[in-house]
């Protein structure tokens, strides 16, 4: 059987180097999974395009990241569940709301509540949520339009989640504080 390669900047085909140097400086270490996609730089620039685009949606850059982790949960993507969850804390996200997300919880805040709900449904359904779900979405002052939104974010969480499925990629340590299992504190 054949492994996935998971390169470094220098070992990494042409085409992956600068968008691993962007995600070095961007985080302060490259990120296994852009170590694991860069194999693929067609992958790497789509995870790369998709995120910026997904962070010009009209959802706050804490709810972008409330969006992608309930993804990652339903997805069980720990990867990407313990990135998120430190993204949405240094976002200003409360702990409790976080804790509450990672544990399928309801959460205090009603309108929040729904957009973790519907991005649940939307990534737990393929798409096919229910007239009457949409209505309770869309009740909780949401539009059609961020629906939309929510799809790109869905879509760029199945890019990465599948991903580290299939590498069978482990966390970075900057992560550990954050995985799954872990109590977030405030």
């Amino acid at each position: 059987m054949k492994n996935f390669t998971k390169h470094s900047i220098e070992s990494a085909p042409e085409a992956s180097k600068e968008l691993l140097k962007y995600g070095e400086q961007k985080y302060g270490a490259v990120p296994n999974l852009f170590k694991y996609m860069a194999g693929a730089p067609a992958t790497l620039e789509a995870y790369n395009s998709l995120f910026k685009i997904f962070s010009t949606t009209s959802f706050t850059a804490g709810e972008q990241h409330l969006i992608l982790l309930a993804a990652s949960v339903v997805n069980k993507c720990d990867y990407c569940t313990a990135a998120h969850t430190r993204a949405a804390k240094a976002n200003g996200v409360a702990s409790k709301t976080l804790n509450a997300i990672r544990k399928q919880k309801q959460l205090e805040d009603t309108r929040l509540d729904v957009l973790i709900n519907t991005t649940k449904k939307i990534t737990e359904t393929r798409g096919n949520v229910s007239k009457n779900d949409l209505e309770v979405f869309y009740n909780a002052g949401f539009s059609p339009e961020n629906i939309m939104e929510i799809i790109v974010g869905v879509s760029l969480k199945t890019l990465s989640n599948y991903i580290n499925h299939i590498t069978e990629n482990v966390i970075n340590e900057s992560l550990e504080p954050f995985a799954v299992g872990k109590e977030i504190e405030d």
